[in-house]
């Protein structure tokens, strides 16, 4: 099956030093999936979605509660971000020599508690995984191919399909996993999940 790409018109709004707002383009998303139409026309749709501004900051530090009926996005992030040091956003807007290989698990509320197509950011730390996105697990592993070969083997799907998300530029690496966490949950696409 050939992959089907198209761009989205998702954009990510912070504050740059300035304390101005400053908005980058989540640029485009590979979708490799058997039913072209809906699982392509859904996703679309989905990334056209806003995110808001005016939420918690340094969300990726994990909870250790979850709540009844949450989904859990399990992600494999590849980035060549410089690591920050700071667990709360794991990389800073630097770019690093070699890249890191992260698996993150994302707890995502019910959707009877939440409007499809966003992202619930927490308004405060820690999150209340009944209404926000929250991050459940962090595990760094091994920049290597056998490791993320080793992911792919626990989460690929009969399909054998693959989500990818490549964001766009001015992105706080967290806004790119929670974005992401939301299309992959909210698509219902059967396909591992791997943002870059």
């Amino acid at each position: 099956m050939e992959p089907y790409w198209f761009r989205s018109s998702s954009h990510s709004c912070h504050s740059d030093t300035s304390g101005r707002p400053q908005f980058g383009l989540i640029s485009m998303l590979r979708v490799v999936h058997g039913r072209r139409p809906v699982s392509v026309g859904r996703i679309s749709l989905l990334a056209v979605a806003l995110t808001g501004c005016g939420h918690a900051e340094e969300v990726l530090v994990p909870i250790a509660y979850s709540a009844p009926d949450t989904s859990i996005a399990d992600l494999l992030v590849i980035t060549t971000r410089k690591p920050s040091g700071n667990p709360a956003t794991l990389y800073s807007g630097q770019r690093d020599k070699a890249f890191s290989l992260d698996e993150i698990k994302v707890s995502i509320p019910p959707d009877s508690h939440r409007k499809v197509g966003d992202v619930q950011w927490p308004k405060r730390l820690p999150p209340d995984p009944a209404t926000d996105f929250a991050t459940v697990e962090v595990s760094h592993l091994a920049p290597t191919q056998a490791a993320g070969s080793d992911w792919l083997a626990r989460n690929l799907p009969k399909s054998r399909d693959v989500l990818v998300f490549v964001h766009g530029f001015n992105n706080r690496y967290e806004d790119a996993v929670y974005r992401f966490a939301q299309i992959a949950h909210d698509s219902k696409a059967d396909a591992a999940s791997r943002p870059t």
